[in-house]
């Protein structure tokens, strides 16, 4: 246990958005440590937050130890009769009986479950949610301002969880302060300096009293330290010769007293340097508690392999080895991207992966059996949703459509067709099992649920109506989804194209729809039919961009219609929206948070959310780029690479976050398949993780799960179709 006095300056939350909400601001105006982002939760109280029902939320950010009862006897509640700083603190009512009511306890991935009903011993105090900690997390401090009886016992801990042997929340160590360090009024300081358990991956921050008397906290502070690193972030796949984006990043944990000046491009090859940039300087981050500087070297296209090199202090620092290439993104991605999907198939063999499995895939939920075998496993279980398995067909077909000459080159099984297009008929094939011929609605979901972990072929027997069998939820969906798959792969297999063309007929569609449909039929019908469209979704007001997605795919396809100046001024105003939305030292979309402030990671009100990385996003933002490029617009192209740029490995974890793509990996994977022997990471070749989240809650603070150990967050961790079929749907336009 270690004892430090806090020397951190306390600043009101109102101040420190004041002066850095979302923002960057340069070292110079980082007066000291005390500038650091405070994360406790709510730390002053003034933010009341008892209205917003979640788990998270009810009591101000923190959480009870103990049992919570309804009549007030053992309760937590934000109050305005005390406080040490402005006008709340939190009170606590301890009650040292055994009690029956509602008990909150930490669970794995940074959640929080909740028991109501339950017979045990009444509040003891209060406490965080388990924090996730980076790997360059090396210690916490944390303080707290107590109004207490004079003689009343008071603990202030950091315990420290860890995940091991696939058990995911497992108590490793306490720092426990139990003296106060300073006292003013009837409050009474208590700090705590606690140095990172080795294998640590969360910490809790719990008060915690002895007897039944109440007491008040308020003034909370928490702090994480980084171990001092520098970092040069680089795409690691690498950058197209001819783009404009080559943009590199120098991340550091601390402030460089000093910084470089200039950086130097290495060739491989020869070991020579080949050109000299300048970095500029970015400041720092509060949020994340990082400094950058970025530096450009677009001006340089000769191809080769480079690593970037800098040197701090007379200490040469190198970024990941990376190429520049002409269609480096088609040639180097594309196999891999749609080789994903044949890896996650379910229903067969699969050599070096898994056997063949769910073959008995499915019993109805009248008791009754469908084969319903085959599909893909949707992400990182062994479940099939018919939410995203359409869209991967019709993603699949897009990119064959697109680029049949590249993709023709692919075909492992020597049976005369693109590989990519035997995984789109694979897909069809299911989704036409699911599809009622007649009603034309479709089963959405085929689960065993979450709590498999192990080899797929072994989940059931194999064999139909023994009683194993996985279950159709009982819930079914039109068929709408598969249309412009359908439609597409109805080019080369005929039976599809028909199936599209009644489920139109029935739902109508948006523009992939129909234009798919044009596509596959050259109907004057679905020309016409495309044109209707677009003149709904051409805005009544000037300065909407809505529908600016189906607007330019509709102009793309009929560049010499009337209706494309139109666009084209819509594209415009886009264009705008994405400089300022993609205005940051990383150049991602951001989105727009309930208050209107720009953020990178969703804001999810509650740990029990279902939330998850920003891949999607990042990809659906990348292909608007390339749309606006193709009306004209090249710093479309910028944008869509900035994005791209970030998946690869320009990240601030220096990780690409596309599998076999680069050099750097995340260590674990959320995937079932780290129960197959030979795959302990769960790796897929070509899979796209859901990316890069918010850490906790309260900050928008990156987090991806970098511990060694399996099972990894699913939220950041885990592989999950729609990210595979947007780089498909972005490779094609390339």
């Amino acid at each position: 246990m270690n004892l430090l006095l806090s020397t951190r300056l306390t600043l009101s939350l109102t101040v420190i958005f004041h002066i850095t909400f979302f923002s960057f601001i340069s070292p110079s105006q980082v007066k000291a440590e005390s500038e650091k982002m405070n994360i406790a939760p709510n730390h002053s109280f003034e933010n009341d937050l008892t209205k917003i029902k979640t788990n998270l939320c009810n009591y101000g950010g923190w959480f009870p130890i103990g049992v919570v009862t309804e009549d007030g006897s053992s309760e937590m509640r934000i109050v305005e009769d005390i406080a040490h700083t402005g006008m709340k603190s939190l009170r606590v009512t301890p009650n040292s009986n055994i009690l029956k009511g509602t008990i909150y306890y930490s669970q794995y991935n940074a959640g929080e479950e909740v028991r109501k009903n339950i017979t045990n011993v009444g509040l003891s105090g209060t406490r965080t949610i388990a924090l996730r900690l980076d790997q360059d997390i090396f210690s916490c401090d944390a303080s707290v301002w107590v109004r207490k009886s004079p003689d009343q016992e008071i603990t202030l801990k950091a315990i420290w969880y860890t995940r091991r042997n696939r058990t995911p929340f497992i108590k490793i160590a306490e720092n426990i302060v139990s003296k106060p360090v300073e006292s003013e009024n009837g409050w009474y300081k208590y700090s705590l300096h606690a140095i990172r358990c080795h294998t640590a991956r969360q910490v809790q921050i719990a008060i915690e009293t002895k007897g039944n008397k109440p007491l008040y906290i308020d003034d909370a502070e928490i702090y994480l330290n980084r171990n001092p690193h520098v970092d040069i972030l680089v795409d690691q796949l690498g950058y197209e010769t001819k783009s404009n984006a080559k943009g590199i990043i120098l991340q550091s944990s601390m402030l460089l007293r000093q910084p470089p000046g200039s950086f130097s491009l290495i060739n491989l090859e020869n070991n020579t340097k080949v050109f000299t940039g300048k970095w500029k300087e970015l400041g720092y981050y509060r949020q994340w508690d990082l400094y950058h500087r970025e530096g450009d070297f677009s001006v340089f296209n000769t191809p080769g392999r480079f690593v970037v090199e800098t040197v701090i202090n007379d200490k040469a620092y190198y970024s990941p080895p990376f190429e520049i290439s002409n269609n480096l993104l088609l040639s180097k991605t594309s196999e891999k991207a749609y080789r994903f999907f044949y890896y996650q198939r379910c229903g067969m063999s699969i050599p070096s992966f898994h056997g063949a499995c769910h073959l008995d895939d499915a019993q109805m939920s009248d008791g009754s059996y469908k084969d319903l075998a085959g599909g893909w496993h949707d992400a990182g279980d062994y479940n099939k949703y018919n939410g995203y398995t359409p869209e991967s067909v019709y993603a699949l077909a897009f990119a064959y459509n697109n680029r049949r000459d590249f993709f023709n080159q692919f075909d492992r099984d020597a049976n005369g067709k693109a590989d990519i297009l035997d995984e789109a008929i694979w897909g069809a094939e299911f989704l036409e099992k699911c599809i009622n011929p007649e009603t034309l609605d479709m089963i959405a979901t085929i689960s065993s649920g979450y709590g498999y972990w192990g080899k797929p072929e072994k989940e059931t027997d194999n064999l139909p109506r023994t009683g194993d069998e996985r279950r159709v939820r009982d819930n079914r969906v039109n068929a709408s989804a598969c249309m412009p798959g359908f439609a597409l792969l109805g080019k080369y297999v005929p039976k599809y194209l028909d199936i599209a063309e009644r489920l139109y007929q029935k739902h109508g569609g948006n523009m992939p729809v129909i234009l798919a449909l044009y596509n596959a039929t050259q109907k004057q019908v679905y020309r016409d039919a495309a044109r209707n469209r677009t003149q709904t979704l051409l805005p009544e007001k000037k300065t909407s961009t809505t529908g600016f997605r189906e607007l330019a795919e509709y102009a793309i396809a009929f560049p010499k219609d009337k209706l494309v100046p139109k666009i084209k001024s819509i594209a415009k105003m886009r264009l705008e929206e994405l400089r300022i939305i993609c205005n940051n030292p990383f150049k991602i979309t951001r989105r727009r948070d309930d208050n209107g402030n720009l953020i990178f990671f969703l804001h999810y009100r509650d740990v029990n959310n279902w939330y998850v990385g920003e891949s999607r996003e990042l990809l659906d933002t990348a292909y608007e780029g390339i749309l606006l490029e193709k009306l004209g617009f090249t710093e479309g192209r910028i944008i869509a690479e900035n994005q791209v740029h970030w998946i690869l490995g320009r990240n601030p974890y220096g990780v690409s976050t596309m599998e076999g793509v680069g050099s750097v990996f995340v260590p674990q994977y959320h995937h079932r398949y780290n129960a197959i022997p030979g795959n302990p990471r769960g790796a897929v070749p070509g899979a796209i993780v859901n990316g890069i989240t918010r850490a906790w809650p309260d900050h928008d603070r990156p987090w991806l799960d970098m511990h060694p150990e399996p099972n990894a967050d699913y939220q950041a961790n885990e592989p999950w179709l729609p990210h595979n079929n947007r780089w498909l749907f972005l490779i094609a336009i390339w």
